[in-house]
């Protein structure tokens, strides 16, 4: 389960990490040095992929570096805000007198704090931990536990105690996003986040994009889990309505009615959704003529997916395809 670290111990304090008040969407990272700004860069990336995933502009962020922090009093992190401090591996993360103070500031003001690696000496050296748990890189655990003997070194390599958010290092960085993800925006997301970007182990198949959108839609809605595997399993085929649901095993009237009340849209536009995104994937990663996309997609001819494609995406199949290949259109 990917939110482990939030509910492993139903506390309070645990579920404080889970609740919305206590988590910001828009994010502000800050790097110790140059030389972990790709850590800053793989979080970020796990931001866009949610929005991606969520379709709509989700997560915001901006990325500063220790050495450019403003010394003109400017806050660089407001009471909206989650401040994510990425520090290595190699070294503690000690700032000088002037960084500290922003630095401390900052802290303050956030709604939440996460800290990666070395940066975890931050907020003990501005005396702003607000935490007693914490997941700490074995390199520093005894660093840690001398500046606070009273912090408890949590097992995983992420964690999430209070409005503080741990990760050992920089892989354990973007599993601590993909968890904040899913605090946010629900298990299904945090679900798909790790499988795209490979840090699920799992060789169970979850499904398209689209598919994982509609079913975090669904709220866990057996009825329409059940029918949007149906149609992804068959988006070559495409089946009616009427056939689906006698497949699952209710009306096609109870069919309509619960992905109206969940999804907002009729089954068939779900159906024709899932077949459209599939076809995005086949023009943008493959070298399939349209005529063949069109009924790998369940399209009777390729006029139709055209129209169908342009009202969803806004550009045509072959202006995919030649963006894919670099104008190189293999239509």
């Amino acid at each position: 389960m990917y939110l482990h670290n939030f509910n492993s111990k139903p506390t309070s304090e645990e579920d404080v990490a889970a609740k919305p008040r206590n988590f910001s969407s828009d994010f502000v990272f800050i790097t110790q040095d140059d030389s972990i700004e790709f850590v800053a860069g793989t979080c970020i990336h796990v931001l866009r992929a949610a929005n991606q995933l969520l379709e709509r502009n989700a997560y915001t962020w901006t990325q500063l570096r220790s050495a450019d922090l403003p010394g003109n009093g400017s806050p660089i992190c407001g009471p909206d805000q989650t401040l994510v401090l990425i520090g290595g591996s190699d070294q503690a993360w000690t700032p000088n007198a002037e960084q500290l103070r922003i630095l401390r500031s900052a802290i303050r003001s956030a709604l939440r704090v996460c800290v990666v690696g070395s940066a975890v000496f931050v907020p003990l050296a501005a005396g702003v931990l607000g935490a007693k748990r914490l997941a700490v890189h074995s390199a520093f655990q005894t660093g840690v536990s001398e500046m606070n003997c009273s912090i408890e070194m949590h097992p995983g390599s992420t964690c999430h105690h209070k409005s503080l958010s741990s990760a050992t290092g920089p892989a354990a960085a973007m599993r601590m996003m993909v968890e904040l993800v899913g605090s946010r925006d629900g298990e299904i997301a945090a679900m798909a986040l790790s499988r795209d970007l490979g840090l699920s182990e799992s060789e169970a198949s979850c499904g398209t994009g689209e598919h994982l959108r509609f079913q975090r839609m669904s709220q866990g809605d057996e009825v329409i889990q059940e029918a949007l595997q149906m149609m992804e399993d068959h988006l070559e085929d495409t089946l009616s309505v009427a056939q689906i649901a006698e497949v699952i095993g209710v009306s096609p009237r109870k069919l309509e009615r619960s992905f109206g009340d969940r999804l907002g849209r009729s089954p068939l536009k779900v159906y024709r959704d899932l077949r459209l995104h599939r076809a995005h994937n086949l023009l943008a990663q493959t070298a399939m003529p349209l005529s063949e996309v069109s009924v790998a997609c369940g399209f009777s001819n390729v006029t139709l997916m055209k129209r169908w494609f342009h009202q969803k995406y806004g550009e045509l199949p072959c202006d995919v395809r030649r963006q894919a290949f670099c104008g190189a259109e293999h239509a």
